[in-house]
């Protein structure tokens, strides 16, 4: 559940003799188990060394230099010293209670999204809202942000330089355009590179035509190897990183133990219980819809329907943004086939799984949605959806998504940049054109994804391919 343990490492701080310092053992418990999230979402496991060295340093009572020991590691994870912001803006900061009262609304929250009744969600989100006041739709981890300036290439120079990103992936590449996966890899990776190579296609048929067939065999390589994991059910498998990814890692094992995960061949063949599933088989179902368009490829394209119609089958689960991944496959599914039964299941897995987790503030009530890179994927559904509801059901999706946006555009113009979103942000900018806020933040995000990929003299795939494919055509057409 989000709101449970996988954000927490239980340090028990024996309450000792009074600290000479304010810091309570509480307090210091709290901070720690923040800074040990961070550490653990970068997969710095010498930074979750020095964070659990110092939990059990703290286990017999707190020193006189507590606090400064605290403020050192939050620095080195990003943190504000205090522990509870980031580049001033806030973090999650719940008592005691309050995430005692969350926690048992977890299988309550998880009871009605199986429900299917929107307004059975409402009910239990009110009543989070009501337990977390001013603390809802506060994130409990954040991204540190850059500051960019607007340089958005001409369609000739963005289509070179995903080219170029690619070559610098050298035998990489290679290997997976003979149909190999890379080790230890989550499907994602290959769904956003078929994403990628779909979508820049006619850009290289325009200006660099020879790369068409290296360009293709990666397509096909990439699809061979989605095709051949995706299971007979529609959905896709997740590796197994244990010993390999500290987080997932951790994650696999609990499954395991408990007899919830089946492992074959390096690959967990069952769905998350948490409906974690999501995740992968949205972005490889919509990667094998996009391409099988884009190639000509009717196998791709019903693989992608596959998918789409496994996710059509499953009930919302108590997480919104992995809610989102269906959100958006089935919108693409009624794109690819104008089938009414997608589009129904689109706005119902809207209606039930991600607008009634919405917080006043534009973000999503618990702390693990409200992160700014989990909002982002809310926000790609949101797009997604808006792009082809009837224009008639056009507000309902504007009415969570216009807050939403401006939540995002608050976070930017507080902090810089501080999550990679240019294609998501394109597309939001088609449904709302009049929206000069938005509009700018198109450009400025192409400016800071161009930033990580090149100096002006040497390129390198410094941001999702997704992203980097999204550059061309942020200035128009050459």
């Amino acid at each position: 559940m989000m709101f449970a343990a996988h954000m927490v490492v239980a340090v028990v701080l024996a309450a000792g003799s009074e600290p000479a310092t304010a810091l309570t053992p509480a307090e210091a418990g709290a901070r720690l188990r923040v800074a040990t999230q961070m550490a653990r979402e970068r997969n710095d496991s010498s930074l979750v060394a020095m964070v659990e060295k110092l939990a059990r340093e703290f286990k017999g009572g707190l020193p006189a230099d507590a606090d400064a020991r605290l403020r050192a590691v939050e620095k080195e994870a990003g943190i504000d010293p205090g522990g509870w912001s980031m580049a001033g803006q806030p973090l999650f900061r719940p008592t005691p209670e309050m995430q005692a009262k969350l926690k048992a609304l977890g299988p309550g929250l998880a009871d009605a999204m199986r429900s299917g009744d929107p307004a059975a969600v409402r009910a239990v989100t009110a009543e989070m809202l009501r337990v977390l006041g001013d603390q809802a739709g506060v994130p409990d981890g954040r991204r540190p942000g850059r500051a960019a300036r607007p340089h958005p290439l001409g369609e000739a120079e963005a289509t070179g330089l995903f080219l170029d990103a690619l070559e610098s992936k050298g035998q990489a590449v290679r290997q997976m355009a003979e149909g190999k996966p890379l080790p230890d890899q989550m499907l994602r990776v290959y769904g956003d590179l078929l994403n990628a190579v779909a979508g820049i296609r006619p850009f290289v048929a325009k200006h660099r035509p020879a790369a068409l067939g290296d360009l293709d065999g990666l397509a096909r390589g990439l699809a061979s190897i989605l095709m051949s994991l995706q299971q007979s059910a529609g959905y896709f498998p997740f590796p197994d990183l244990r010993g390999k990814n500290i987080r997932f890692g951790d994650m696999i094992q609990r499954q395991a133990d408990s007899g919830r995960a089946e492992v074959r061949d390096g690959w967990i063949i069952t769905t998350e219980p948490d409906g974690g599933t999501q995740f992968d088989t949205g972005v490889c179902g919509i990667a094998l819809l996009l391409a099988g368009e884009s190639f000509g490829r009717d196998e791709w394209k019903r693989a992608g329907l596959r998918a789409a119609d496994w996710a059509l089958g499953q009930p919302c689960c108590a997480n919104f943004n992995y809610n989102a991944f269906s959100v958006s496959l089935l919108a693409h599914a009624f794109r690819a086939t104008r089938e009414a039964r997608y589009l129904e299941g689109a706005l119902q897995k809207f209606r039930v799984g991600v607008a009634p987790g919405q917080a006043p503030n534009g973000r999503w009530v618990d702390p693990h949605n409200a992160r700014t890179v989990y909002h982002v994927i809310i926000l790609r559904a949101l797009g997604d959806l808006g792009g082809v509801v009837p224009k008639e059901q056009r507000p309902e999706v504007d009415a969570v998504a216009k807050p939403a946006i401006r939540a995002l555009l608050d976070e930017f113009d507080a902090m810089g940049v501080t999550v990679e979103a240019l294609a998501e942000l394109k597309a939001l900018a088609r449904l709302y054109p009049a929206d000069s806020r938005l509009g700018n933040a198109v450009q400025t995000m192409a400016g800071s994804i161009i930033a990580k990929c090149t100096d002006g003299r040497r390129v390198k795939m410094g941001a999702g391919p997704g992203q980097m494919a999204a550059l061309v055509n942020v200035r128009g057409a050459d």
